[in-house]
């Protein structure tokens, strides 16, 4: 049996559908990386440097006023952010939705919009860097053209679910990890140094931008996990969905993509090994 997925998913127009998608996820998260210099990365080295001239006033002004831009920086950038992440899933929607010869449902995935500019335009810019369109081949695993359509589909939504569920779990716990580190790390080098109970407060100016981005990270990451249990749930068991289930379960893939927190590239390297095993192993146990 072959149900044509494989065989769709590698046609070189939807090779650029992929890589469209995921130049624009790269750029979402390179705007994030920017935001994690403004509300992580500045505040520590100001932090730092106030600490080794601390009788320094310019620095020590210096350092309050970027801190407090670089939280009004990070903000700003969020919207465009949540821009480039809304054109990432509807391009991945329209790349989905051919796979897997499934009717667009206006209800369900809203209006169909074309999408072929910016599939040219983006596609374009990371197709040109090597070894990127292999890394594009067979998006979903080979085992999942060996079944019939509709438990392929399935197969699919599951591989996707599975990775994004543990890859937040842990991006989460490692986001309270280092901030608590970084947090203990600046107060305890104002101990050390024996500074008055006034300038260990001050310090508090360099942390609140790294709690406001934890806040609003671990804010974001419970909402897709949330998201993603309320999927599983829809999801059930492993037993046989009809297309309008399929297309139901679409729909809250969709709409999970468009507003989920983009987790860096390379914490999603670090575990990308791991993953693709677990996806390999639960595709021939659904065989």
């Amino acid at each position: 049996m072959n149900n044509g997925i494989v065989e769709r998913q590698n046609e070189d127009k939807y090779i650029n559908y992929l890589a469209a998608q995921r130049q624009l996820y790269s750029e979402a998260k390179k705007l994030d990386g920017i935001g994690i210099l403004f509300s992580v990365i500045l505040p520590l080295v100001f932090a730092l440097l106030q600490l080794l001239d601390s009788g320094n006033k310019y620095l020590n002004a210096v350092s309050y006023v970027l801190t407090i831009l670089s939280m009004i920086s990070s903000l700003i950038l969020s919207s465009y952010v949540e821009n480039k992440k809304e054109l990432a899933a509807e391009v991945q929607q329209h790349f989905d939705v051919y796979v897997y010869q499934m009717p667009w449902d206006d209800k369900l995935f809203g209006q169909q919009k074309s999408v072929t500019h910016i599939v040219a335009e983006k596609s374009k810019l990371l197709l040109r860097k090597t070894g990127e369109r292999e890394r594009l081949v067979d998006w979903y695993r080979p085992e999942i053209g060996t079944v019939d359509l509709e438990k392929g589909i399935f197969m699919c939504q599951k591989e996707n679910y599975n990775w994004d569920v543990c890859l937040r779990k842990r991006f989460r716990l490692a986001s309270f990890i280092v901030i608590g580190i970084l947090s203990i790390l600046i107060f305890s080098l104002g101990i050390a140094k024996d500074e008055t109970v006034t300038m260990l407060l001050c310090r508090f100016v360099f942390i609140i931008p790294m709690f406001q981005w934890l806040f609003e990270t671990v804010k974001q990451l419970n909402k897709d996990i949330r998201n993603l249990n309320e999927l599983d749930e829809l999801i059930g068991s492993s037993g046989s969905k009809s297309m309008d289930e399929l297309q139901e379960i679409q729909s809250k893939i969709y709409i999970h993509r468009r507003s989920c927190y983009a987790v860096p590239n390379k914490f999603y390297e670090k575990y990308k090994d791991n993953f693709e095993d677990v996806a390999h192993r639960e595709a021939m146990m659904d065989r």
